[in-house]
């Protein structure tokens, strides 16, 4: 069952790939986007706009997650390309994109466990026009490679709605 999941992952990815060559990412080339996000792992957002494609990168408490005992950091890092663009009339537009990344995670309490997983991040975006305020949603299921420091192939996802400062 496991070795399905990853195999129907990576038909998956394979097929999305000619979809996004012919596509662009949300943001302009240069640019740069800080702000917080809040999901599966709540702190610093990040977006570079690429061109062809955006970065995006989040760190921060994975789920909320910090008690006595101890807490779990998380981060992920994706490549994110713009599929649509829903065009709401002058120049208000949302983007959905769709992209590739990883998730990572430490669970930090008497010993150190590491998770890690392939996800592809499918989100909407909207930037106010004119002024450098962008917001996001984005959901993405994936396949769990590494889970408790263990080779373990199981259903991963990742859910965040986050707002960003855009630069250049």
């Amino acid at each position: 069952m496991k070795r399905k999941a990853l195999v129907l992952l990576l038909v998956a990815v394979l097929a999305a790939v000619p979809a996004m060559a012919a596509t662009r990412g949300a943001s302009d080339e240069g640019s740069v986007g800080v702000g917080l996000n809040i999901g599966t792992n709540t702190g610093l957002g990040l977006k570079f706009g690429m061109g062809k494609f955006d970065i995006l990168a989040n760190i921060g408490l994975a789920n909320f997650n910090i008690g006595a005992d101890g807490f779990n950091l998380g981060g992920d890092v994706a490549v994110s390309y713009e599929v649509y663009d829903f065009d709401l009339g002058g120049k208000h537009h949302m983007p959905l994109t769709l992209g590739l990344g990883a998730t990572m995670a430490l669970d930090i309490k008497k010993d150190v466990d590491f998770d890690l997983g392939l996800v592809v991040p499918v989100g909407i975006e909207y930037q106010i026009p004119d002024f450098p305020l962008a917001f996001y949603l984005r959901l993405a299921p994936g396949v769990g490679i590494v889970n408790d420091s263990k080779f373990n192939v199981d259903f991963d996802f990742a859910a965040y709605i986050g707002v960003l400062w855009m630069f250049g």
